[in-house]
């Protein structure tokens, strides 16, 4: 029969010369000799501590290598292996995928009854599991209350502070300066995510984490903004300051995120807000009427694109891009004219007169106007009604459980009230608040200029305008014929619910080109 083999384990937090481990690893010498052992090898960790992980100690890095070829490990006391039952259990665990057993010099953990100490211990590991999950958990509720940041970089825009256990969000001016500039061309100038991500890749303003990268003195990796790492930025609840968390049951991300509310249901704040209320709310708003999902038509460059229209079929004209020598031969034309599979006669009309006509009558009706821009209400009431209504359903179940005569049941029938009270608020708020047209400051003329051409047909769809194309007339000279076009405006969006307005509006536009051309 072959000798069992056994490895001497000793470890040591401190190295004092009363504490050396030679008698130790003379005892476990002895228990081995005296089960008729062989030990192979004798490991030792000093200055080491017993809650330290298995692989971040040499000595017991060499206890793993060698459990596939002995039988037994040998420690003078238990807690010479660990002061940690988790960590002890992954020594267990680790041995038993080997089938080698953990015991000690004291008798304490024996062949004889390494089975039941084993199973003993693992129950407790699984207690000593539990409970450190209970406390984080407490602790992460704790602290979310008080607003506290909970871990890992902050939402863009803001930066950390403070001390371990009273963190905060403070502004990182830099990139609060770059989402504010973002929201009010939104809002403001008729930009599209498309056109702010580009802008910002061809300003070199590095996108959140290669920020975050920066702030912190460590390498780049050459990320770019993208147009849904800037929704996200501009979308999630974290720019009013308010600590945010996930919705169980949806993905992960700043679309689906809901602010972190008290006890009485209002938003826990983290830090001070980057965006207003008004200012956020009219960005959801854009954002929410610009997201068209996969597979939807999506609106290119082209100034006119979903705004010219085709006589024959009232379908969309695309603009074909082509330049010849530096020169713009661009076009724009019907698709259901266009070869054998056509249902229409051909219908294309040369792009830059097109839009140098429309922008001329565009500016000449409406151009001395007042730019107004539409403002959302805060969504927020109705997101934190969400929230509130599911606390309470949770809060109600609870309460059924409870002795209606203990202290549980009170404190829990007082958070439910406070609930209820601040449901019946968020509902008020939500059912009365309303949109408006708020003066944005100059006319449609000033703001023309200042627009890029996607900003442009944004106007242009805001005072409902309507290009008609005819096809050209067979034999026709080949240039542009303005009589082949019809444009129409419906008018300012803010006019079209008050008639009364535009008609007084369309009087003072009337006068002053009279007066001009007099």
């Amino acid at each position: 029969m072959q000798q069992p083999t056994c490895v001497i384990y000793d470890r040591l937090s401190r190295l004092f010369a009363e504490e050396a481990p030679d008698h130790r690893i003379a005892a476990c010498h002895a228990y081995a000799e005296q089960r008729g052992w062989k030990v192979v090898h004798v490991a030792t960790d000093t200055n080491v501590s017993g809650a330290s992980k298995l692989e971040d100690r040499p000595g017991m890095r060499e206890v793993l290598s060698w459990l596939p070829r002995v039988d037994y490990v040998i420690a003078a006391k238990l807690d010479r292996y660990a002061r940690s039952v988790m960590e002890f259990q992954r020594l267990l665990d680790a041995a038993k995928s080997t089938r080698t057993t953990v015991i000690t010099a004291d008798g304490v953990v024996s062949p004889e009854n390494a089975s039941i100490i084993i199973n003993v211990l693992a129950a407790f590991a699984e207690y000593e599991r539990d409970m450190i999950t209970a406390r984080i958990t407490d602790s992460k509720k704790h602290f979310r209350s008080r607003g506290n940041h909970l871990g890992g970089l902050a939402p863009y825009g803001y930066a950390v502070t403070g001390p371990v256990n009273d963190k905060r969000w403070t502004l990182d001016e830099t990139a609060a300066a770059v989402i504010r500039e973002c929201a009010d061309k939104l809002i403001n100038h008729g930009a599209t995510l498309t056109g702010l991500a580009r802008e910002l890749n061809e300003r070199e303003i590095l996108p959140p984490a290669e920020h975050a990268r920066q702030r912190d003195g460590r390498k780049l990796r050459g990320g770019k903004w993208h147009t849904t790492t800037l929704r996200d930025v501009l979308y999630t609840p974290a720019v009013r300051g308010w600590l945010v968390q996930s919705v169980p049951g949806k993905k992960r991300g700043a679309v689906h995120n809901q602010p972190v509310l008290d006890a009485e249901g209002r938003p826990v704040s983290a830090g001070p807000e980057i965006l207003n209320g008004e200012t956020w709310a009219a960005v959801r708003a854009i954002l929410d009427g610009r997201s068209k999902g996969r597979g939807a038509e999506r609106s290119g460059k082209a100034l006119l694109l979903h705004v010219a229209l085709c006589s024959e079929c009232n379908g969309p004209m695309y603009r074909q891009r082509r330049e010849v020598k530096g020169k713009d031969y661009s076009t724009y034309v019907c698709r259901a004219g266009v070869g054998k599979r056509g249902i229409h006669r051909p219908n294309v009309v040369t792009a830059h007169y097109l839009d140098e006509l429309v922008s001329a009558d565009y500016l000449k009706r409406f151009g001395a106007f007042a730019l107004m821009r539409w403002m959302e209400p805060d969504g927020s009431a109705v997101l934190q009604l969400s929230e509130v209504t599911t606390q309470i359903e949770r809060l109600a179940g609870n309460l059924a459980q409870l002795d209606p005569n203990g202290t549980a049941a009170r404190v829990a029938i007082a958070q439910l009230t406070a609930l209820e009270n601040r449901q019946a608020e968020l509902r008020a708020e939500a059912d009365h608040s309303e949109g408006r047209w708020v003066d944005a400051g100059g006319t449609v003329a000033d703001e023309w200029q200042r627009r890029t051409e996607e900003g442009r047909r944004a106007l242009l769809a805001d005072l409902g305008a309507r290009v008609v194309v005819r096809p050209a007339t067979p034999g026709a000279p080949r240039r542009f014929d303005s009589s082949r076009v019809s444009v129409d405006f419906e008018g300012p969006a803010w006019f079209r619910s008050d008639p009364a307005a535009a008609e007084l509006a369309a009087t003072a536009t009337g006068e002053r080109e009279h007066q001009q051309a007099a």
